[in-house]
């Protein structure tokens, strides 16, 4: 097949193409892959005589596509007689030329395709036999149909999700287990929690008493201020400090020491 390609720029409206056809139905006229309207073919006539009725010509569009447009022009030519030759009429030539050249584009076009489908056909060929492809395609087939089996083995989902709602009903103060956690590291300040599905949480840290009192903000906010509290301070040389806490909120506690010195703290309690 004949064609030519675009892009637009927002201001051309005038499009060529140099192909030769023989009626402006030949013309087909795509933007952006859908059929283009808003346009008029201004052929070039090859004269009174001559072979082809137009040896090219050009796409007028009313407004200029735009520079994201993609225009394609292509020829289109049916394969079908355009001339009706009638018993006992004189045979023009020009006519009959005309005749023969179009049916010899016809072929031209079906042998331009012909080449591309043996190209395309002669890259599958070369990338994988058609024995193996075949083998490929049994085996995924077969891979879904064993997936469909095991999806259709666990029956209707809402069924399943309804029993794992009433098991954990079933379960509510029998079991507890731990649904989040972290591990003391320098990044938090070498703090640590673990929290329990019922909303139960233990959580603590180690922290070095830079003064005589500090502000220790929980990685987990308790719910309210009722959380144990458990704190310890290491002894220095005068072997007198003895921490306490000067204040206490459902996020954060403060410790008095009458000197500065390394201790833990650990809380326990409900976030619920």
């Amino acid at each position: 097949m004949q064609k030519v390609s675009y892009m637009g720029d927002g201001e051309t409206t005038e499009f060529s193409f140099n192909f030769p056809y023989f009626d402006n139905t030949n013309i087909v006229v795509t933007k952006n892959n859908t059929s283009a309207t808003g346009y008029e073919i201004v052929g070039t006539s090859g004269g009174l005589d001559a072979d082809f009725p137009y040896t090219g010509g050009r796409v007028v569009f009313e407004t200029a596509p735009t520079s994201l447009d993609s225009i394609t022009i292509a020829r289109s030519l049916p394969l079908a007689r355009i001339v009706d030759y009638q018993p006992l009429a004189k045979l023009e030539p020009t006519t009959l030329n005309q005749d023969a050249n179009y049916l010899m584009e016809v072929i031209k076009d079906l042998s331009d395709e012909l080449e591309t489908l043996k190209t395309q056909y002669s890259e599958i060929a070369d990338k994988e036999s058609t024995a193996t492809l075949l083998a490929r395609i049994t085996t995924i087939h077969n891979e879904i149909v064993a997936v469909s089996a095991q999806i259709t083995a666990l029956g209707d989902v809402s069924e399943i999700r309804s029993n794992i709602t009433t098991l954990d009903t079933r379960t509510t103060g029998l079991l507890d287990y731990v649904i989040a956690s972290q591990s003391p590291t320098a990044e938090n300040n070498y703090t640590w929690y673990r929290k329990y599905k019922s909303g139960w949480v233990e959580q603590g840290g180690y922290v070095s008493m830079t003064d005589a009192t500090m502000t220790i903000n929980l990685p987990v906010t308790m719910s309210n201020t009722s959380y144990t509290l458990l704190i310890f301070q290491e002894k220095n040389s005068d072997g007198q400090n003895v921490p306490g806490i000067t204040a206490k909120t459902a996020s954060s506690f403060s410790i008095n020491a009458s000197s500065t010195a390394n201790g833990g703290w650990q809380v326990s309690g409900n976030t619920l």
